[in-house]
């Protein structure tokens, strides 16, 4: 397995931040798990919302469905240790896919944070069939010294059906 590293050439925090979420997707289409998951701070959430009604979203995780939801990252690290082991009978065989995300905005928070917004399709190609999933995310990223880490995602899919299906890979 390659070692993946940021590119040396990002000037600002805002291209590192930019930076950071583009590989985000390259690593999943290339299964690069490990490094995929070191994007991640320990205690980062992740989540993905389910749809109340033709406009809203739910709000909140623990209280109301979600379509994928983990407090942290170890439900990222079991999901990747599942896949990995064959343990995920849902994944097998396991797509391939194409992440493409388009930043909209990069936004300083108080304390230092950064959000980085971004609409995104991800092009998953699965026994014999290809499907696409769409929607927006929000990433909230922290300085760490140098680095940037992802303390939250939240990923809201658009798609009205999930044909097949969804998991932290095809989103």
């Amino acid at each position: 397995m390659s070692t993946i590293t940021m590119p040396a050439a990002a000037s600002s925090v805002h291209d590192r931040a930019r930076d950071l979420i583009m590989l985000e997707g390259y690593l999943l289409d290339h299964r690069e798990w490990d490094a995929w998951l070191d994007l991640y701070w320990d205690q980062a959430s992740y989540w993905v919302p389910a749809w109340k009604d033709e406009y809203s979203v739910t709000s909140d995780p623990q209280g109301e469905l979600s379509l994928i939801y983990y407090p942290n990252r170890s439900g990222l690290e079991d999901r990747v240790f599942r896949v990995r082991t064959h343990k995920s009978l849902a994944s097998m065989p396991l797509p391939r896919t194409c992440h493409m995300t388009s930043i909209t905005r990069i936004t300083d928070l108080p304390g230092g944070d950064i959000q980085v917004d971004a609409n995104w399709v991800v092009h998953v190609y699965r026994l014999d069939q290809a499907h696409a999933f769409f929607g927006q995310q929000s990433h909230v990223l922290r300085r760490f010294g140098e680095s940037l880490k992802i303390i939250s995602r939240r990923s809201t899919v658009n798609n009205d059906t999930i044909p097949n299906v969804l998991d932290f890979y095809s989103i």
